[in-house]
């Protein structure tokens, strides 16, 4: 489903399978924090206001289970908007310095960025959106790098998601551009912990290497 936004003119993607049918939803957009109301499925036209105050009782109550995939609270979920034509990133990093240089180079790059702040928050995240852009710590919420959830979560997805996915692979082990741990451990890119201050580099080439790529297979795929 298409929304825009009549304040800001902002154009969003929202999941038409999280529209209820008997409901209306009352989120913000990502942008401006305008209200917007969406649903329900098959009723009037969506607009931005449904006359209800911000502390009024009859506002739907919106919570997010991880065992109930058709509802979710909309304080959690802050980048429930795609914006249209935006592109996308999320950082699973739990160092602050690294994260943080990761973060300044992605919004350099014009990426709308989510901070993941465990697996359990990525996930969420990504239940929801396909990211253009997956920046995971080896060691991210977990002891073990081959146990880490959002890892195996990524490894699970088919690949024709994963082909509109660059994920880059932070390691305190692995060189950067170690093409066989990529190819192992199904990721574009391996990057080295200690080249984190050439990360706005890495990410900007890893990415078009990964557009090329696709481009090509892509062509004669058709």
């Amino acid at each position: 489903m298409n929304i825009t936004c009549e304040k800001c003119s902002g154009k969003f993607n929202f999941p038409d399978e999280k529209v209820p049918e008997d409901r209306t939803l009352t989120l913000s957009c990502p942008k401006c924090g305008n209200k917007l109301s969406v649903g329900p499925r098959g009723g009037a036209p969506i607009s931005t206001s449904m006359g209800f105050e911000e502390d009024d009782e009859r506002k739907p109550s919106i919570r997010f289970d991880e065992k109930e995939a058709d509802s979710y609270d909309d304080d959690e979920r802050p980048f429930d908007f795609i914006e249209e034509e935006g592109l996308t990133a999320i950082v699973c990093v739990k160092d602050e310095a690294r994260r943080e240089k990761v973060r300044i180079a992605l919004d350099l790059l014009e990426y709308s960025v989510t901070e993941a702040s465990d697996t359990r928050d990525a996930l969420k995240n990504m239940r929801y959106h396909s990211y253009d852009v997956v920046v995971l710590d080896a060691m991210f919420d977990s002891r073990n790098p081959d146990v880490n959830g959002v890892m195996i979560y990524l490894n699970r997805q088919p690949m024709v998601t994963r082909r509109h996915m660059t994920v880059f692979l932070m390691s305190d082990t692995h060189r950067t551009r170690d093409e066989m741990v990529g190819f192992h451990k199904s990721v574009n890119m391996v990057v080295n912990n200690r080249d984190i201050d050439k990360i706005d580099m890495i990410l900007q080439k890893g990415v078009r290497e990964n557009s090329l790529y696709y481009r090509i297979y892509n062509e004669f795929s058709r």
